[in-house]
């Protein structure tokens, strides 16, 4: 027999992962309990369902940071997600941490990002402050446990408890709506497996290189401006090209190996004194990096064109709020059916942060 059966990669990962890589038989188990699957890991099928959702299909058409309705070679949410989960997975295996998990958390952990992007989380917090707030890992959270009912039971996508606790990492508002388990996990102040932490380090590679190729590509500023940052100049020296796409190429293959090679000094040095690891880039890099996002924050981010879109969105999104409050029957059945159990501001809350971009301008016409 030559095919490898899932009890054979469960055996590979305790041989091969690092001690501080999550393996398969410590995913913490699923909510409700599943026959196991012949051929796939538990973190294998977590992926494959987290890519088989609505969910995820809908990121294609939520901006990144050009609005996705501008062009089609501009990243949106999903574009950004792929280009995660391949960063997080080539690092951590890498790292001989587990790439398969790697990989299920960075596809889902944009997958609670309303429309248009950040200052969209901001107007659906506004909206939430006396209601339990909003932020897109903690909805995240809330999609796979609960909206993205597929399989006839409350359990959403039944996913892995390491993967649904990867996906709490960062700041939860007092009173958010999170799963009993997930929220005594919180509570106790459970670690995160290490590959969530692996993935924060990836998102922000992945958006850094990114927004310099949109931004450039979009007109906002120029191959010359962006030579004032001193990773551009390394990475165009290392390309031996002026050609963008080559300059980016290379920045990105910098930031990820100045991670694996510090992450892996700080892995060896974890085993050494029985300390959990902190991942890091480099002190260099820290500092080459945070300079690449205070540019684009001035040059990309609060440019005025990309304001007057991301600030009409956030106008639809309290306009429509609003109008959901006066008029829920306007919410569409499944969401009506969820008012008396969550609440009327909670479930408008869900259904517009499910929207896409597009979506939420029909709805606001």
């Amino acid at each position: 027999m030559v095919w490898l059966r899932r009890d054979d990669q469960e055996d590979r990962e305790l041989r091969w992962l690092s001690p501080f890589g999550t393996a398969s038989r410590n995913a913490g188990g699923r909510r409700l309990p599943e026959a196991e699957d012949a051929l796939r890991t538990v973190f294998q099928r977590d992926r494959d369902r987290i890519l088989h959702c609505s969910a995820f299909r809908r990121l294609q058409h939520k901006t990144q940071v050009v609005a996705a309705f501008e062009g089609d070679h501009f990243r949106s949410r999903m574009t950004h997600t792929l280009e995660v989960s391949q960063m997080a997975r080539g690092a951590a295996r890498a790292l001989r941490l587990n790439d398969d998990l790697a990989e299920a958390i960075a596809l889902a952990h944009d997958l609670g990002h309303p429309p248009f992007g950040h200052v969209g989380e901001e107007a659906l917090d506004e909206a939430m402050q006396a209601h339990g707030g909003f932020r897109h890992n903690a909805q995240g959270a809330r999609v796979v446990d609960t909206l993205e009912a597929r399989y006839g039971h409350d359990c959403g996508l039944n996913l892995t408890l390491a993967l649904r606790r990867s996906l709490l990492k960062g700041r939860i508002p007092d009173g958010f709506p999170l799963s009993a388990d997930l929220r005594a996990l919180r509570e106790r102040r459970e670690p995160v497996p290490i590959e969530a932490h692996l993935v924060d380090l990836c998102d922000k590679i992945a958006y850094l290189a990114h927004d310099l190729d949109d931004g450039l590509r979009a007109g906002m500023f120029t191959a010359d401006e962006a030579a004032e940052l001193r990773l551009w100049r390394t990475a165009h020296a290392a390309a031996g090209t002026g050609n963008r796409q080559r300059v980016v190429s290379e920045l990105t293959s910098l930031l990820i190996h100045d991670l694996v090679e510090h992450a892996d000094v700080a892995l060896a040095a974890a085993v050494a004194s029985a300390q959990p690891p902190r991942l890091s880039h480099g002190d260099a890099m820290t500092v080459q990096s945070a300079e690449v996002l205070e540019f684009l924050r001035a040059r990309f981010y609060k440019s005025e064109r990309v304001l007057a879109v991301m600030n009409d969105g956030a106008a639809r999104i309290r306009q429509l709020f609003t109008r959901l409050l006066d008029a829920p029957g306007e919410l569409p059945e499944p969401f009506r059916a969820r008012i008396a159990g969550d609440g009327l501001e909670r479930t408008i809350c869900d259904y517009i942060a499910g929207m896409t971009d597009r979506y939420l301008h029909r709805a606001t016409a």
